[in-house]
């Protein structure tokens, strides 16, 4: 550790990784998505030539893998290592004990005088001046997790998804419980219709992820204007949205799919000289007696 602190103190950092340092930043200000972020990170780090792991801890404390860059018949190893997590959790120094278990190195990610994560180092390899880089991602990552931590809590404080303007998953969650009672009570035909943009990776690729926001902007308002009043057209996650008819059964819902359809074909998508037909992946799910609110939605998913 006494190297890395001689190289922080050199003040050595190339251009091209200022560069996405402040691309970064600009992205939080932007309000972008988590995985966009951690995408960008990933590029940050593509030159340090070791396997490495990012985790965050929860709000219930439980620890999550945001990011693995590694062989991927590996992964699934590591996320069974998650117990070692619930012993290091309040150690706020470097970490070298666990390289056994594939842990060469667990640097704590801090804020705000508390460990919010890990960054995993996987082999012991020579980094030499790339600790500095090492160093820069941990410290941008307090900040990255701490602050998509207040995101999520002003957004659970709305009901409305800032990006498309559909109701956001909290409230969709909250009405569905009543949907389902009340189809249960008045025994009336209650259907859901998940739908997901086809290839969005894709589209995020080729337009940028401003490009990409601004798909899920027109989508949304594609939604609004297929749907009935009466509908409650919701974005759930990412490219995943989610229709409630009412006293709608599956047929009726096939043709609620048809007509969404059909509007994406006859309107095609033009953002920044790119020309393209909107494609959905679908799942219909009719409500049964027999299901629980929550296996109604969860069915529904399953895409």
């Amino acid at each position: 550790m006494e190297y890395l602190k001689q190289i922080l103190k050199s003040n050595k950092i190339e251009m091209a990784n200022l560069k996405e340092v402040t691309d970064i930043f600009e992205m939080l200000g932007n309000q972008q998505e988590a995985k966009n972020i951690f995408k960008k990170i990933n590029k940050y780090l593509e030159n340090l030539e070791t396997e490495y792991s990012i985790w965050e801890y929860n709000r219930d404390k439980e620890i999550q893998l945001l990011l693995f860059n590694g062989d991927k018949d590996e992964k699934e190893g590591y996320l069974n290592k998650q117990h070692i997590f619930s012993k290091v959790q309040k150690n706020k120094k470097p970490l070298a004990e666990y390289e056994e278990e594939g842990f060469h190195l667990m640097l704590p990610i801090i804020s705000r005088e508390e460990v919010v994560g890990y960054f995993c180092l996987h082999k012991n390899v020579e980094l030499g001046d790339k600790w500095l880089d090492v160093y820069v991602i941990v410290q941008l990552l307090s900040f990255t997790l701490k602050y998509y931590e207040m995101i999520d809590l002003m957004k659970e404080m709305t009901v409305v998804d800032v990006i498309t303007g559909l109701y956001n998953y909290r409230h969709f969650r909250l009405q569905i419980d009543l949907e389902v009672e009340k189809a249960r009570r008045f025994k009336k035909f209650l259907t859901l219709a998940t739908v997901k943009i086809k290839d969005f990776d894709e589209i995020n690729k080729k337009l940028g992820f401003e490009g990409g926001e601004e798909v899920l902007k027109i989508f949304g308002a594609t939604l609004k204007t297929v749907s009935r009043k009466t509908d409650m057209p919701s974005r759930l996650n990412d490219e995943m949205f989610a229709v409630l008819l009412y006293e709608t059964n599956l047929e009726g819902a096939e043709k609620y799919i048809q007509r969404l359809e059909k509007y994406l074909k006859e309107v095609p998508v033009n953002i920044n000289g790119y020309n393209f037909v909107l494609e959905l992946e679908h799942k219909l799910v009719e409500y049964s007696n027999l299901m629980s609110s929550e296996e109604f939605l969860e069915e529904a998913k399953k895409i």
